[in-house]
């Protein structure tokens, strides 16, 4: 049978379908491959459960959770970032993060990982009908089970100036203060200090801590270049020894949120503009996605293409 008319954020949960569907049939639906089991009570349509993204698969676990209680629910964490859009590194967990006082004395059970930590300190803000920690508990709370590298790609995102959503940086410090003191605070305070709103992806902000981990110059970022075909932004720039940096990872060229054009159309424009950077006198570097995972690499494409390093690293 169909359950379209019978989802809700997605799921179909067993509460919506007793007057219509019997528990017989829906566990002969699982049993065939038709539906998809989420937790206990809520199923989604195998189609749009393959379909789904990694994300979104996550998002849809949040939605069953919420569905599951009649209390309140504060999601955390990973699982709002989620929620939030905000771009992470690595997979997403099976478990949802729920956030709540201490009083409550919930535990954690299969696919719900409950904590109290900061929660007394913690806005609270509702995106997509789920009540979740605002941007900046949420960035920094990313941050705190990523590394440096990765956690400048998350908060980047949420200070991103094309970011209809995002915060500032004093936004981000202000929440930190509020925070408990407790293991982790000197990365946080580090990563906080170091995030910028001028990065375009993930990858782009990661390849730019990681060069500040190597020991290399901090570039200038999105600099106004001018020729005679109008005005360009290199994603880097080295004013010292006139150096522009573009980044070039695959994630610039499939997703329409960094560009609304063809992948195709993209790599040209790119290239374009690496030969009107370099007829205004300029050295061009392009990084990639392998080298931002592969420091190595980096070091030695930044050693080659001449780049500074900070004096006594």
């Amino acid at each position: 049978m169909t359950y379209t008319n019978l989802t809700r954020n997605g799921l179909i949960l067993a509460g919506s379908l007793r007057p219509f569907v019997t528990e017989r049939a829906v566990a002969r639906d699982v049993a065939a491959g038709s539906l998809v089991r989420v937790r206990r009570g809520a199923y989604v349509e195998r189609e749009r459960w393959e379909s789904a993204t990694p994300r979104e698969r996550h998002i849809l676990r949040i939605h069953s959770v919420v569905a599951a209680t009649s209390k309140p629910v504060v999601i955390g964490g990973m699982s709002a970032a989620a929620l939030w859009g905000m771009p992470v590194k690595g997979p997403w967990p099976t478990a949802v993060t729920v956030v709540e006082p201490q009083e409550r004395g919930g535990r954690s059970a299969p696919g719900v990982r409950r904590t109290s930590v900061g929660f007394s300190s913690a806005s609270l803000v509702e995106v997509h009908g789920v009540t979740v920690t605002d941007l900046a508990r949420t960035t920094l709370d990313v941050a705190r089970v990523h590394t440096f590298t990765d956690a400048i790609g998350s908060a980047d995102w949420a200070l991103w100036r094309k970011n209809p959503r995002g915060i500032s940086v004093s936004d981000l410090t202000e929440e930190l203060s509020r925070m408990a003191p407790r293991a982790g605070r000197a990365h946080l305070e580090r990563v906080a200090a170091f995030a910028s709103p001028l990065s375009d992806s993930f990858y782009e902000s990661a390849a730019r801590a990681a060069m500040h981990l190597l020991g290399f110059a901090a570039p200038e970022l999105q600099v106004s270049m001018r020729d005679s075909q109008g005005e360009m932004f290199p994603d880097y720039f080295w004013r010292d020894v006139r150096i522009a940096g573009e980044f070039d990872g695959k994630e610039k060229y499939m997703r329409p949120q960094y560009s609304p054009r063809a992948p195709g159309e993209t790599v040209w424009q790119e290239k374009k503009r690496e030969d009107r950077l370099r007829a205004l006198n300029l050295g061009v570097v392009r990084i990639l996605t392998e080298h931002v995972e592969n420091p190595q690499r980096l070091e030695s494409l930044l050693v080659s293409a001449g780049v500074p390093r900070i004096a006594g690293r």
